[in-house]
């Protein structure tokens, strides 16, 4: 039996209201959304970077703003409404199996983005990659980043997270694929695609990259 909108949106809001916990939230979701994740070979042993396209959500999926403006961090940016993402983080917790942290910009309800795992940056401006860099680089969790920036057509693949996979030593990097659309209804599909060891990759472009501050480096030195 599928999960009815009101359903959905009740279930919600005792969660931002501080009814339920997350946890509950997502046990009580997970009875009643369809989700299909497949049992893929991921590390859990060590920290991956797991890249993927950025899935849109059906309209039943988002929250009314005036239920939720004050609460979770509050509508800080003053949208009409708000995707509570939780279905899509569900699908990424059944896959990885160990911490992690999404990448998202801060749009408003912040306390509630950070309790699903998301690290949040800068809407706007440069910097964004090193941002990520110094949250993390005392940190072992798996990071999640959707490299085409938003919710639309792969036109645009930003390469930054090979930059921050390199500066943070992740050598591993999983490809995956979601419904291009999640819904109550579903299909919410995960799958995997490719897990690729950067290893060789990595060291060579680090090496690479060293090699030429030392020559700048030596350079300067005899001017």
């Amino acid at each position: 039996m599928f999960m009815e909108k009101s359903e959905y949106i009740d279930a919600s809001l005792r969660y931002f209201r501080g009814e339920v916990s997350l946890a509950a939230l997502i046990d009580d979701l997970e009875q009643r959304i369809p989700i299909d994740v497949a049992a893929v070979a991921l590390p859990s042993d060590v920290r991956v970077m797991l890249i993927s396209n950025h899935p849109a959500a059906h309209a039943d999926l988002t929250l009314p703003a005036e239920h939720i403006a004050g609460l979770k961090g509050g509508n800080s940016r003053n949208f009409p409404s708000f995707w509570f993402p939780i279905v899509r983080q569900m699908m990424l917790m059944r896959a990885l199996q160990r911490r992690f942290f999404t990448i998202a910009h801060d749009i408003g309800w912040s306390v509630a983005m950070q309790e699903m795992g998301h690290l949040l940056i800068r809407h706007e401006g440069n910097g964004r990659c090193q941002e990520i860099i110094s949250k993390l680089r005392d940190d072992d969790s798996s990071i999640v980043i959707f490299p085409e920036g938003g919710v639309r057509n792969l036109e645009t693949f930003r390469t930054g997270f090979f930059y921050i996979a390199c500066e943070l030593g992740i050598k591993h990097l999983a490809v995956c694929t979601f419904s291009p659309v999640l819904s109550l209804e579903g299909p919410n599909i995960f799958r995997v695609s490719n897990v690729r060891d950067m290893s060789q990759i990595m060291d060579s472009v680090v090496n690479f990259v060293n090699v030429q501050r030392d020559t700048i480096a030596g350079a300067i030195a005899t001017i």
